[in-house]
């Protein structure tokens, strides 16, 4: 077997070591160290082709997180909606209720102007036969 292939296999291996040491957190402890960076760009072959063909954990982690917040939100949304729209109905009703107090309102204002009329049509003496038919003698 020859010398330098010899050397390209074990320093393979020691790299995936590596790799694999740093991909279950074992450096983790000496990170932003002088050795920790060598030790972080030694990992980076192994982790970039390991994400690459099962996917990064930490990238799944997010769109999982990130889906779950979409769907969450979209219920919370459909809620408020639906809050929405029942408050809309209940302002529709009010309105409503105003309309028809409002036609009341104005049909009492022209009794009473129709009664103010007739009140001063009146003469003294239908006055007091009304007074009289009213209160008695």
């Amino acid at each position: 077997m020859n010398k330098w292939l010899a050397i390209g296999i074990i320093v393979f291996v020691l790299l995936i070591l590596i790799g694999i040491g740093y991909d279950q957190g074992l450096f983790d402890g000496i990170s932003g160290s002088f050795i920790g960076i060598i030790i972080a760009g030694l990992a980076a072959p192994y982790l970039a082709v390991k994400n690459w063909l099962v996917g990064d954990k930490f990238q799944r982690q997010f769109r999982e997180k990130y889906d779950r917040m979409r769907s969450e939100e979209q219920i919370h949304r459909e809620d408020y909606d639906q809050k929405i729209l029942s408050k809309e109905k209940w302002i529709a009703e009010l309105d409503r209720e105003i309309q028809l107090l409002d036609s009341k309102l104005e049909v009492l204002e022209l009794k009473k102007n129709k009664v103010e009329q007739s009140v001063k049509e009146l003469s003294i003496e239908n006055t007091r036969r009304e007074a009289k038919d009213l209160f008695g003698d």
